[in-house]
């Protein structure tokens, strides 16, 4: 009996100790890891390495919060258990402040949080975008009215040499804050001699120098798994038509290109790019890229069918990597000298699609920054000819109020036109912005182009408001289409587009580029990007070499869907039609309000390569300067953690028992071995019988 109630007793004991017991691993208690981090990385061009990157296994140092700029300098002065990581208000970050951070060997990382501050700018790009890769001194840096980025900080093509972390979640930055004022925050001449609060940022960065040097070392051949350092950076363009580029003949499924045409180009850039691993863009590109998915919709309406056998057809881009050197752009004008827009032929030639020069191009309409402001559109036309100076007066005949065209003459901000213009300078281009001279956004290529920064508001109802940044958008793109109509057909545009259907269509794309990707037209489409959630954005950076990311896809399969031609009824017959470069068909729904109902479409839309020629030509020289050379350094695992640092004293003893123990455990497993014929008694074998 005995022996079961002491059975039953450790029976009790046991389910007690699984019950209070967690099991919490070591590290797990010595460390807080932050989640809501976005760090800075490393990209590299043919002359240097810019951005950020931690030590290998990660760069560690005492925080030091901060909130205002005594508290910086007063570690930089005075600190005593450095290296530090100052935690900063993000709206510190400037040039000025790098600068004095990259000179003082105090400072080991930087993590950057939003403080309850207004911030009136934000952008590190360069004050002349792109300056040395478009047409010359069209920026100039002599006054700032002469500068189109005043704003800019450059440090996005700046070398940090530090780690660099933003922390946007206030309940992770409150942890550090109550660790930093628990063991930091007092005595500080005293601060090495007692155990302080730290992060850990590892962000390290596998590419270095520069482009030729990281793919070079990429294309070392030394195992059989040989490792990347950097990729090229690059995605995809995207083009449509109005009208087909081929005829196509239903029954025999032939297709016949049509030749001789010209093209009015009507396009926007589709990237964007900040400090960080995270981007935003609504000022840019999104406002240029949802009015040029309007224009094309409208314009659908407007010419359903080459009725009246035009000889010009209207061809619509989105230029990826237009941030880095006209990546897109670059590529476009070199395909199109090489005769390989928009497919890729061997000879010049294609039995599917006319082949299109630059010489081809009638007029470039580019649609760039386009937020309300005070509702001017300003028309830069760098060199005033009769074909752009034609279009402009549509331009300013057909708007409406509030909206006002007005053109500016000798004038070309950073854009797409750029590249075009620098090899083909008499192209008739115009470029519409909401600024004359310098850029309205002064939040250009940063995290917070966001939808504050346009005033936009999502409305789920039909009234949207006449002030609103729908309203401006719409009336921008039906402005254009009119004008565009008139061009074309040489006829006024007299039938008024339903304004409530389009605006709807602009107040639904801001929301699924601003707000929710999962939004209603993504579903019609039916090309929704997997595993996502409600209410998350899509990443606009331009990415590396590859499959084209999500926004690139989205935006392609909705401008196909815009410009293409209902065939027949949704079947699977319709996606199993003939498939060539001139023509694609989808199922898809008939309108983002009637999800549930879905047709057979045939789409004139495709995609092309937006990576720089740089990448393609054998031997090509990287000193040239002459093609965009942008890489983005590999790097393994990301991230950001706290715990606490033990003294220098202490440090020093662990390690002390640490060397003992290990030494005592040598002597005493070779005296345990030395004497084990007395302390372990040999086993006695018994003779096995073998005569029985």
């Amino acid at each position: 009996m005995s022996l079961v109630k002491y059975g039953l007793i450790f029976l009790f004991t046991s389910i007690l100790s699984f019950h209070y017991c967690n099991g919490e691993r070591t590290k797990d208690r010595m460390y807080i890891n932050f989640k809501a981090t976005t760090l800075c990385f490393r990209r590299l061009n043919a002359t240097h390495q810019t951005g950020c990157s931690s030590v290998r296994g990660g760069t560690k140092g005492v925080i030091h919060y901060c909130t205002k700029q005594d508290d910086l300098e007063f570690i930089l002065r005075n600190g005593t258990a450095g290296p530090y990581v100052p935690l900063l208000p993000v709206d510190f970050l400037t040039r000025g402040l790098i600068t004095v951070l990259k000179n003082s060997s105090k400072i080991a990382g930087l993590v950057l949080y939003m403080n309850n501050e207004t911030i009136t700018s934000f952008s590190h790009d360069l004050q002349c975008p792109n300056e040395n890769f478009g047409v010359p001194n069209t920026c100039s840096k002599d006054e700032r009215h002469g500068m189109w980025n005043p704003e800019g900080t450059g440090l996005i093509f700046e070398d940090m040499r530090f780690p660099i972390f933003y922390v946007d979640d206030v309940n992770e930055i409150q942890a550090a804050k109550d660790c930093f004022q628990k063991f930091n925050n007092f005595s500080f001449e005293t601060q090495k001699d007692r155990p302080l609060c730290s992060v850990q940022l590892n962000s390290f960065m596998y590419g270095a120098k520069n482009t030729p040097t990281c793919i070079r070392r990429s294309n070392i051949v030394t195992n059989l798994n040989p490792m990347r350092v950097c990729d090229p950076l690059g995605d995809k363009n995207v083009w449509a038509t109005l009208f087909p580029l081929s005829e196509y003949n239903n029954k025999t499924e032939e297709v016949k290109p049509i030749l001789g045409q010209k093209y009015i180009i009507i396009s926007a850039r589709s990237d964007t790019a900040s400090l960080f691993d995270r981007t935003s863009g609504a000022e840019s590109p999104v406002t240029g890229v949802v009015t040029l998915l309007t224009t094309a919709k409208i314009l659908k309406k407007m010419l359903p069918k080459n009725d009246g056998n035009y000889n010009t057809n209207i061809l619509f881009i989105l230029f990826n990597g237009e941030t880095f050197d006209y990546i897109g752009s670059q590529r476009l004008v070199y395909d199109m000298e090489k005769g390989n827009f928009p497919v890729e032929t061997e000879n010049g030639t294609s039995i599917f699609l006319p082949v299109i020069k630059a010489t081809d191009i009638l007029l470039f309409v580019e649609l760039s920054q386009l937020s309300r402001g005070d509702g001017t559109v300003y028309a830069h036309r760098y060199k005033v000819d009769q074909m752009n100076d034609n279009f402009t007066n549509l331009l300013v005949s057909n708007t409406r109020f509030p909206t006002i065209f007005e053109p500016s003459d000798g004038t070309l901000p950073p854009s797409s036109v750029q590249t075009f213009l620098k090899k083909y300078p008499n192209i008739s281009t115009i470029v519409l912005t909401n600024h004359k001279g310098e850029y309205a956004n002064r939040f250009y290529n940063s995290i917070f182009d966001n939808r504050n920064n346009i005033n936009y508001k999502y409305y789920n109802t039909t009234d949207v408001p006449i002030d609103s940044l729908q309203k401006h958008l719409y009336q921008v793109a039906n402005t254009v289409s009119k004008s565009v109509f008139q061009l074309i057909t040489g006829k006024v545009w007299q039938d008024e587009t339903d304004e409530s259907e389009f605006l709807q269509l602009v107040n639904e794309l801001l929301h699924c580029y601003l707000e929710d990707q999962n939004c209603k037209l993504h579903q019609a489409i039916g090309k929704q990007p997997q595993k996502i959630q409600d209410n998350t954005t899509l990443s606009l950076y331009v990415g590396i070499d590859g499959s084209p990311s999500d926004a690139t896809t989205l935006m392609g399969f909705l401008l196909g869907w815009f410009t293409g031609d209902i065939v027949g009824n949704s079947t699977q017959n319709c996606t199993n039609f003939s498939k060539n470069y001139a023509f694609r068909f989808y199922n898809m729904s008939v309108s983002m309000d009637n999800l549930n109902t879905t047709k057979c479409f045939r789409m004139v839309m495709n995609f092309t390569e937006a990576v720089s020629p740089a990448f393609i030509i054998e031997d090509y020289d990287w000193s040239s300067n002459l093609y965009s050379s942008w890489t983005e350094s590999t790097w393994g695992d990301i991230s950001m953690r706290l715990f606490l640092k033990p003294t220098v004293a202490q440090e020093s003893m662990t390690m002390a028992i640490g060397c003992i123990s290990f030494i005592f455990s040598f002597v005493l497993v070779y005296l345990i071995k030395s004497r084990s014929h007395i302390l372990f008694t040999a086993e006695q074998v018994q003779p096995i019988p073998v005569d029985c």
